[in-house]
């Protein structure tokens, strides 16, 4: 069994501290149901389907990826972005009018910020002569800000999945990071940073997690509720509220999909979930005792006492408690924290 005795955390100061959780672990976290989608049918008071080429926009997203509107639907509560083969007779290297007619999705409003991102869904590929292959597909889930209309598209942009044609070649590997344009006045596709996972198991075989904690001070990329890159306090984090973009595209500079390719090909999502924390931040919290901690709402407090060196208070085997706050955490005499018991305890500015 573990103790914790006498500590005092301040969390202005103490940057060892920062701690990488997924609301699967996290009761601060809150689902906002009303920006979220469990695909149960396409709602159109949220998505706009992508188009092959958009009014008001200067790019076509993708290399020139064919973006039709039958290549979306929902069926049995997932949303499907469909790949068809290229034209008959077509050879590489493919041009915009002979492949492909592929599918994607963006919110109507640009209005998610700061908050948890996640999509649960199954990338297209296959097998090829025995191993797994996703060649010239480029699977995406990001967001983005347009800074000001212009012939070179100037946006900040966030890719929690995005390997291109060339980095999805295994089926495995997805690419994350993030731009802010204008953060060092350049706005020629500055990208501030990037980080990749490489999946033990090919991405086509199954249903997988794919998420992003963004916040003022720090983002932090996950597989399956598992961190796996992460920055902190980099002022190019603090960006505008930003429109989400799922969809699959075709890497043109790729030149051909691996032979035994089966047409159509799917990008398969469960779900979409935008989480926000929920926040007291001019609010101390007290917990003196273990019913205190038992009904303790999670939240992100300015400090957190706990603790009155009387008192034993203690976590049960199983048990997995974060505590946020913007100031500090507290704790005074015996906190029991036994092995098999989890405790966070995580700096959180309220912005």
């Amino acid at each position: 069994m573990k103790k914790l005795y006498f500590v005092s955390f301040n969390l202005l100061f103490v940057n060892t501290l920062f701690s990488q959780i997924s609301p699967i672990s996290d009761g601060n976290w809150v689902l906002n149901s009303s920006k979220s989608d469990e695909f149960d049918v396409l709602d159109l008071n949220k998505w706009n389907v992508i188009d092959l080429w958009q009014p008001n926009e200067c790019c076509n997203w993708g290399g020139n990826s064919r973006f039709v509107t039958s290549n979306v639907s929902v069926s049995g509560g997932e949303l499907l972005l469909k790949t068809d083969p290229p034209v008959n007779g077509a050879t590489p290297p493919y041009t915009f009018n002979n492949c492909c007619n592929t599918g994607g999705v963006n919110s109507l409003i640009e209005n998610y910020h700061y908050g948890y991102y996640e999509i649960l869904a199954k990338m297209p590929g296959n097998y090829h002569n025995g191993l797994p292959n996703g060649q010239k597909f480029w699977p995406a889930f990001w967001t983005y800000h347009v800074e000001r209309p212009c012939s070179v598209y100037v946006h900040d942009e966030i890719d929690i999945l995005e390997p291109s044609g060339f980095q999805y070649a295994d089926g495995k590997t997805n690419v994350v990071g993030w731009h802010n344009e204008l953060s060092n006045g350049n706005c020629l596709g500055y990208k501030v940073g990037q980080g990749s996972f490489t999946s033990p198991n090919p991405l086509f075989t199954g249903y997988h997690k794919f998420g992003m904690e963004w916040n003022s001070d720090r983002i932090v990329f996950y597989f399956d509720d598992t961190p796996f890159y992460s920055s902190f306090n980099d002022p190019s984090l603090i960006m505008d509220p930003q429109t989400v973009v799922i969809d699959l595209q075709i890497d043109i500079n790729v030149n051909d999909f691996n032979p035994s390719i089966v047409f159509p090909q799917f990008m398969k999502i469960d779900y979409f979930r935008y989480y926000e924390l929920n926040k007291n931040c001019s609010t101390d919290a007290f917990i003196q005792s273990n019913l205190d901690l038992q009904n303790f709402i999670f939240s992100v407090k300015k400090n957190i006492f706990i603790g009155n060196n009387s008192t034993q208070i203690f976590l049960n085997i199983g048990d997995n408690k974060t505590f946020r706050a913007t100031e500090e955490i507290n704790i005074v005499g015996n906190f029991d924290v036994p092995l098999g018991s989890e405790l966070n305890l995580i700096p959180t500015p309220c912005n």
